[in-house]
């Protein structure tokens, strides 16, 4: 798979199609889908949709971001638009303008693993499924008066 970087006095304005990782430094105005990863630096300017795999941003974006897998806005980054992901991550710090569409990312969920305890958990945990609604059930209510 490829990788392409715009450095910080680079700038693209129009559409661009990459067969693997985008990294941008620079400037972005227009349309950028890629088939991997897109981190959009700090520092950087980004007035463009975006679509990639898993989408890192620690720059300034303004446009609708579409993530296949996540998308994460850093401390330093700044987001105005929507969003379409399967997960997403806003730190601390990060700013954020928009709604947000989460998907599947096309996948099914994985089966749950099963459930593994220590042998002497067992016991616990057949009585709480023995009262009606759990454990708070046990416990008699205050009569009132």
């Amino acid at each position: 798979m490829s990788s392409v970087t715009l450095g910080p006095r680079d700038r693209l304005v129009g559409q661009l199609y990459i067969e693997g990782d985008l990294h941008v430094s620079g400037t972005v105005e227009g349309e950028v889908e890629a088939t991997g990863n897109v981190e959009v630096a700090e520092g950087a300017t980004v007035k463009a949709s975006l679509s990639g795999r898993d989408v890192g941003i620690s720059g300034q974006v303004n446009g609708t971001v579409t993530a296949s897998k996540k998308l994460v806005v850093s401390r330093s980054g700044s987001l105005t638009g929507d969003v379409r992901v399967s997960s997403l991550v806003i730190q601390d710090g990060a700013t954020f303008n928009g709604s947000v569409s989460m998907t599947g990312g096309g996948q099914k969920a994985p089966k749950p693993a099963p459930l593994e305890m220590p042998v002497d958990a067992a016991p616990m945990v057949a009585a709480q499924a023995a009262a009606p609604n759990g454990p708070a059930a046990e416990k008699p209510k205050p009569k009132r008066r």
